[in-house]
């Protein structure tokens, strides 16, 4: 009988290891993959896909004015005295629209508080007033100034939903996750373990700037488009079309002027750039006894040529009355933003001397 029982016990044993074997096998088939085939934390596609994950928060510059961070929908916003709720992106048509209807009215959209921000890593913050914004966007321009491009990927976005198989190595525990949007994937990949074995259900799809969609079998050529893809798009790339369709679609002021370390920007503050197509600009000086009403101070020109190099020169003329006059100049186009131009004067050694930023009009 105790026999009969040790080799009940015996074959129960064995019977429960070759399960787990088998189990283990299975699982690891499923989740096995070739080393480059498997997603790795802190690896450089996993850091591709973060940025292309990142909250964009260049498509809602309408309202914000800013890349640096989104705001929360819906919001209420009053639009040159038109109070309207933008529950969702294509409500921005509807600000598009109030702006376009007068040509010759300074457009102004003012928000409703509090509201919410939402930065590229999808964390919030509660904005209760005017000027906290304003400090924010105003940090935010500085920290662009500094930097050669931004966090995150704009032209070439994921397809949802797809899945991943997730297997930690250390608590033994599978699971396959599905994702439905950026934010879900951002946070996946940024919690990423160095224990966990990932591997993306391929075939996925991407879809670039132009609506072009790509399947994708493996994590190579993940890697490969998103890297293409980086500059499509890119909101900084430099040309005569680009610069002449951002400086006369918006009214512009000017953001900053410095004038050989010194900085200038308050003797500017109240002037209003309207360039066009033909080559012209009228400026205005906003009236600060509390109307709307503008006077016309001067009309000049302006031009944008490509130098040999591949870079571009803007030449601005406003006259020769001062203040003015201290902005005319053949200058170095640095960088253009949707709705920003920042300008600069580099001598023979390349070290810029004065600058000028113009922003869209407030």
């Amino acid at each position: 009988m105790n026999l009969q029982v040790k080799t009940l016990s015996i074959l129960l044993m064995t019977s429960v290891m070759v399960l787990n074997t088998s189990c283990r096998t299975e699982l690891d088939e499923e989740i096995g993959a070739p080393q480059d085939q498997t997603l790795l934390a802190n690896s450089k596609v996993a850091n591709l896909m973060l940025k292309t994950a990142m909250n964009d928060g260049s498509r809602d510059n309408i309202l914000d004015s800013s890349s640096c961070f989104g705001v929360a929908l819906p919001v209420t916003v009053n639009v040159n005295g038109v109070e309207i709720i933008i529950d969702s992106e294509e409500d921005f048509q509807l600000i598009e629209n109030i702006f376009n209807e007068f040509e010759d009215d300074l457009d102004s959209l003012e928000f409703i508080f509090p509201i919410t921000l939402v930065f590229g890593d999808y964390t919030e913050l509660i904005i209760e007033n005017e000027d906290q914004l304003e400090q924010l966007v105003e940090d935010c321009a500085e920290d662009e100034e500094d930097e050669d491009e931004d966090d995150d990927i704009e032209c070439i976005d994921f397809q949802y939903p797809f899945t991943v198989s997730v297997f930690n190595e250390n608590s033994e525990l599978f699971e396959t996750i599905a994702f439905t949007s950026d934010r879900e994937l951002h946070d996946f990949i940024r919690n990423l373990d160095e224990d966990d074995i990932v591997n993306i259900g391929f075939p996925i799809t991407v879809v670039l700037s132009d609506g072009t969609e790509i399947t994708i079998n493996n994590l190579e050529d993940l890697e490969d488009t998103i890297e293409e893809a980086i500059d499509d798009c890119d909101e900084n790339d430099i040309g005569e079309e680009r610069f002449t369709q951002v400086i006369t679609s918006q009214l512009l002021e000017v953001q900053k002027y410095k004038d050989n370390q010194s900085n200038e920007t308050n003797n500017y503050r109240d002037y209003i750039f309207d360039f066009s197509e033909d080559g012209t600009v009228v400026i205005t000086l906003e009236n600060n006894d509390g109307d709307d009403t503008t006077n016309v101070i001067t009309n000049g020109t302006w031009s944008v040529r490509t130098r040999a190099d591949g870079g571009l020169n803007a030449t601005m003329d406003f006259g020769a009355d001062a203040p003015l006059n201290k902005l005319n100049n053949e200058w170095n186009v640095k960088k253009i933003k949707e709705k920003r131009i920042m300008l600069d004067d580099r001598n023979g050694e390349g070290i810029s001397k004065d600058e000028l930023f113009f922003d869209k009009a407030k």
